[in-house]
């Protein structure tokens, strides 16, 4: 259980799945965005394929299969046993007291998964078509968030507000703006995959974002700077002079009158 539905949580339910019965030939869902990128059908007129999401791009790196469905009945073995649980989880959790996420994953681990398939399992007609994971790489570098990022000249690099330090003891060292792999894993935190290894990381600094320089006002300055001041006998000489009733006039018969 998580507290809402996330990337993170399928993960785990991957992750658990994967070391508890083996790599499963597909995986069938239904179009929420974290499996299906929504922008697949704006791509697809155009010709063109979107990129995988986070799970979908881990489940393709697993050899998994995910395949769609277009209805909640398409997939109406699932929906029915959520039903069940939500009618059966609450009454075990209250009457064993249990008020926290912990709590109910270490109960479901415990008792309640062996419970439910001792009334509900039903034996496989063949055998199981789940593979054992042989992969070389850890399950957890490939469950995670992977994003790529460039260190800087003193091996650290900035993720989401914050800044971390590389630390690459031993052979090969992460050169400066050599490019790298950013994993983010609820279990090792955030990790980095340089030529093949992973580095762990830790927290140096927040980036502060530079303030605002305050701009300086700047008084409107006159281009051209008048030789005669207004008004004066100077100004007088060469400027036509008409008084406000003549500008009037001026103006009426210029928009005003018809013409004869």
């Amino acid at each position: 259980m998580t507290q809402n539905e996330c990337l993170h949580g399928y993960f785990s339910v991957m992750n658990q799945t994967v070391c508890g019965y083996g790599v499963p030939l597909s995986a069938y869902s239904d179009k929420h965005t974290i499996f299906r990128s929504p922008l697949t059908e704006k791509k697809a007129e155009l010709g063109e394929e979107a990129n995988l999401t986070q799970f979908g791009r881990a489940l393709h790196e697993l050899g998994i299969e995910l395949k769609y469905a277009h209805s909640p009945q398409a997939k109406g073995r699932i929906e029915r046993l959520w039903g069940t649980l939500q009618s059966r989880l609450p009454v075990e959790f209250a009457l064993r007291g249990i008020a926290s996420i912990e709590e109910a994953n270490l109960f479901l681990a415990q008792e309640y998964i062996l419970m439910f398939n001792a009334r509900f399992a039903v034996a496989a007609e063949g055998p199981s078509i789940f593979i054992p994971y042989t992969h070389s790489e850890r399950l957890d570098d490939i469950l995670c968030i992977k994003e790529q990022r460039k260190a800087d000249t003193a091996g650290s690099f900035s993720f989401k507000g914050q800044r971390f330090k590389i630390l690459d003891e031993g052979y090969p060292l992460v050169p400066p703006k050599a490019a790298i792999e950013i994993l983010v894993n609820v279990n090792d935190a955030i990790r980095v995959r340089y030529a093949g290894r992973v580095f762990p990381t830790q927290v140096t600094t927040a980036i502060e974002k530079p303030k605002a320089k305050p701009q300086k006002v700047r008084r409107a300055e006159s281009l051209v700077k008048p030789h005669l001041l207004h008004g004066s006998d100077e100004w007088k000489k060469v400027w036509h002079y008409e008084n406000y009733a003549e500008s009037l006039a001026f103006l009426y018969e210029l928009f005003f009158k018809t013409a004869a």
